[in-house]
């Protein structure tokens, strides 16, 4: 599940789903004030929304995305941004009737072995759309070796509107691409959240950026 998401992080997300950054508090600002209280989130949806945070990016060398603030980062957009809001809570209903049905139990007491048998799929999906997508937009030349960008400037066309899969809008229960889009979403949106706050940008990044050079070193290849 984590396969592209250096991938998912290298390019734009909409721009509204970056309006909640102002609002990313950090590890020690939420502690000052004590448990975060979800705004759009019930206390259950909330966990669940954790859980799957955790799986898309775990805990390792750096603490998960729940421990870097996710969950109330997510929180933050998805209130703040109503085309999210009917995609998420049918997907995270549509988790909950998964796990009463295959396995007779909640979503949150399920094992990992059994979390990871329903998301696995819907990320391998995640994972082929986004190989389609870079396909249609690229064309490789296999004689010269070169690769050419392709425009589609067309929105009305059958190939621009898969290489545009919908993360917002109403969302159906019994569509068969809405938990796809449930995953991708939630993926975007931890990455992003992730990696703009303090754990995710400086202490596993170790971005050094708006520090003062005491100077400037002159070229040292000789053609300058």
């Amino acid at each position: 599940m984590l396969g592209t998401i250096g991938l998912t992080c290298a390019f734009p997300f909409p721009g509204d789903e970056l309006y909640g950054q102002h609002a990313h508090a950090s590890l020690a600002q939420a502690a000052a004030t004590g448990p975060y209280t979800p705004t759009f989130f019930t206390p259950t949806e909330y966990t669940t929304l954790a859980r799957l945070a955790d799986v898309i990016i775990p805990a390792s060398t750096t603490p998960s995305a729940s421990s870097a603030g996710v969950p109330e980062y997510v929180d933050r957009v998805v209130s703040i941004n109503t085309e999210h809001q009917s995609l998420i809570r049918t997907g995270l209903a549509w988790l909950e009737a998964q796990a009463r049905t295959r396995y007779g139990k909640g979503y949150l007491d399920l094992s990992d072995a059994e979390h990871t048998a329903i998301l696995q799929p819907l990320s391998d999906e995640v994972d082929r759309q986004q190989r389609a997508a870079f396909d249609r937009q690229f064309r490789k030349d296999a004689k010269r070796g070169l690769v050419y960008y392709v425009a589609i400037n067309d929105k009305s066309s059958p190939a621009s509107a898969a290489a545009n899969t919908r993360l917002t809008g109403d969302a159906a229960p019994d569509d068969p691409a809405m938990p796809v889009r449930l995953f991708r979403l939630i993926k975007n949106l931890t990455a992003d959240g992730y990696y703009t706050s303090r754990i995710g940008l400086i202490d596993e990044l170790g971005y050094t950026g708006n520090t003062a050079l005491a100077s400037f070193p002159s070229c040292a290849i000789s053609e300058h």
